[in-house]
């Protein structure tokens, strides 16, 4: 466990009275709904995935295009939740 209250000088780090805190967890496996390229649906507006991630809890996050410039923000970061597939 860290102590916090040790401040992080030269000499506490050399004689191990301070330690590093810990790294992050590793990242959850997440299964992605949508591939890049696909055609989805955000808020009733037609978009495409340009790229896709995950969040170190597991939340897919999504790069999408609008596929019309009058939406203002042609590139929108979103939650997968957020996206429906396009048919047809």
């Amino acid at each position: 466990m860290m102590n916090v209250s040790i401040p992080a000088t030269p000499a506490n780090v050399a004689s191990g009275a301070w330690q590093s805190p810990a790294t992050l967890p590793p990242q959850v496996p997440v299964d992605f709904r949508f591939a890049v390229g696909d055609r989805v649906s955000f808020d009733g507006r037609p978009a495409i995935v340009a790229d896709r991630t995950a969040s170190l809890m597991g939340r897919e996050l999504y790069d999408i295009e609008m596929l019309s410039a009058a939406y203002g923000r042609p590139r929108r970061t979103v939650f997968g939740q957020a996206l429906e597939p396009v048919t047809g």
